[in-house]
């Protein structure tokens, strides 16, 4: 906005009226010098009128202009626009935001082999409300519940110190460093639900914990490390095992870091003891449904794994993203060291999928992860806009064949999902997965040793 300028130089002014009023008066009478001073002095106390209005003026400028610039920040600042607002103070020291997520999945199975019968339906995946913000400057803190399922949980609940830039410092509930699907948002997500291995081996050992972690980030690198107990929900009794601690890192590195053009790399782990797994100490369990929650039946599960001392995950994740295109991977190893004489277990797993954008968008990463995806021209069916279209394909395995429950030996299993999205905006988004699984010796066929299926599932999201 721009704003009038009024400035009164005080030499020019002086000159010119001593100019303009003192000329006749010596013309007229050179050899009359007490009328000239006489002259004069109505001159000078003229000009400091004058100088005293102008004074008056500035200030009243100055005013008007201070006044004008508290205007502009309280509404620029006060109410920030977006789904959910941001509230501030004037000075912007501390911001309020609402935030939430909701997630509708409906399904259909079609079961080729196994005994298992699946439950198509409808589910709510994730119905999160909270609330997030910024005080003193320096620090954040966020604060949100899930209700899905008819349960309340606890997600985040933290504190975080980011004065010493680029670092940021949390303590309190929050997820813990672990691989790129991990520790993306799962507002982000590309398909319906991370990969089977991700999810199995990131229960036990990473996801959302209570803890402290130090967090460098930059464009290119990104380098995370906490130390963690369990997550808030986990029952404390005298008759209960103790909290399992462990440590979490997580370091990425992009040696191309370009607007649709990027490389990115990374490598993460952790140690985890003290296990419990169903109110069993020193245990651990590996387990995973088919890339679908609405049923619950499990393809991924190692049964529950006794006499573990102590759990070691290595994972290492790469992306390439060209224009339009992408291509994006991780593999893990998750190892059970086991009490005395005992061996110790290797489970193993993967995944890598393709991306195409058909509208032309290209996926964005931020501090080492995916960011959100915006669509060029948002959907308007008055202007004839439609969003942005995505289509994409995964392969996703795990061997969990080592266990030594008997029951659960030999358990291995994959799965194949094609993916349409339609991103309306950046916040509204309607997911198809038709996910093609199967897998050996699975909880889903108790009488043989071959499970195989399908699912038709389509989630719509909006997040704020």
């Amino acid at each position: 906005m721009s704003r009038p300028v009024v400035f009164i130089s005080r030499v020019p002014l002086a000159a010119a009226l001593l100019a303009a009023m003192a000329a006749p008066a010596l013309a007229a009478d050179v050899a009359a010098p007490d009328a000239v001073l006489e002259r004069l002095e109505q001159l000078e106390k003229r000009l400091q009128l004058l100088e005293s209005e102008n004074k008056t003026l500035q200030q009243q400028l100055e005013f008007r202009t201070e006044r004008l610039e508290r205007v502009e920040n309280r509404a620029a600042r006060n109410a920030l626009p977006g789904v959910a607002p941001t509230y501030s103070d004037v000075p912007g020291t501390s911001t309020f935001k609402l935030r939430g997520v909701l997630q509708g999945d409906i399904v259909g199975f079609s079961a080729d082999e196994g005994g298992y019968d699946y439950n198509s339906g409808t589910a709510l995946r994730r119905a999160r409300l909270g609330a997030e913000g910024d005080f003193a400057r320096d620090f954040k803190w966020r604060l949100e519940s899930d209700f899905a399922g008819n349960v309340v949980g606890i997600t985040d609940a933290y504190v975080a110190f980011a004065g010493v830039k680029p670092w940021t410092f949390t303590v309190g509930q929050h997820k813990a460093p672990f691989g790129l699907e991990s520790n993306t948002s799962d507002n982000y997500n590309t398909f319906l639900e991370r990969g089977m291995f991700t999810n199995a081996f990131g229960g036990p050992g990473a996801e959302r914990r209570i803890g402290v972690s130090a967090q460098y980030s930059t464009d290119t690198l990104n380098i995370g490390v906490g130390a963690f107990g369990d997550n808030e929900s986990q029952q404390r009794t005298a008759t209960a095992p103790d909290e399992s601690v462990g440590v979490n890192g997580r370091v990425t590195w992009s040696p191309l870091f370009e607007p649709g053009h990027l490389l990115h790399l990374g490598l993460s782990g952790y140690w985890r003891t003290e296990l419990s797994s169903g109110g069993f100490a020193d245990a651990v369990r590996f387990s995973d449904r088919p890339n679908i929650r609405v049923d619950g039946g499990f393809l991924a599960d190692t049964g529950l794994i006794r006499q573990a001392e102590a759990l070691r995950y290595l994972g290492v994740e790469a992306a390439y993203v060209r224009g339009p295109f992408s291509v994006i991977g991780e593999a893990g190893r998750a190892s059970v060291d086991r009490k005395g004489a005992l061996d110790t277990l290797d489970f193993d797993g993967y995944y890598v999928y393709g991306s195409w954008f058909l509208t032309g968008e290209s996926r964005a990463f931020r501090n080492g992860s995916i960011d959100r995806l915006r669509p060029a021209r948002d959907f308007d069916w008055k202007k004839g806009t439609w969003g942005a279209l995505e289509l994409a394909l995964r392969w996703d395995s795990f061997d969990f064949s080592e266990t030594p429950v008997i029951g659960a030996r030999g358990n291995e299993g994959d799965s194949a999902t094609l993916a349409l999205n339609w991103y309306l905006n950046a916040n509204l988004k309607v997911l198809f997965n038709y996910i093609h699984f199967g897998g050996e010796f699975t909880p889903l066929d108790p009488v043989g040793d071959r499970t195989r299926g399908d699912a038709f599932a389509t989630r719509i999201h909006l997040d704020w």
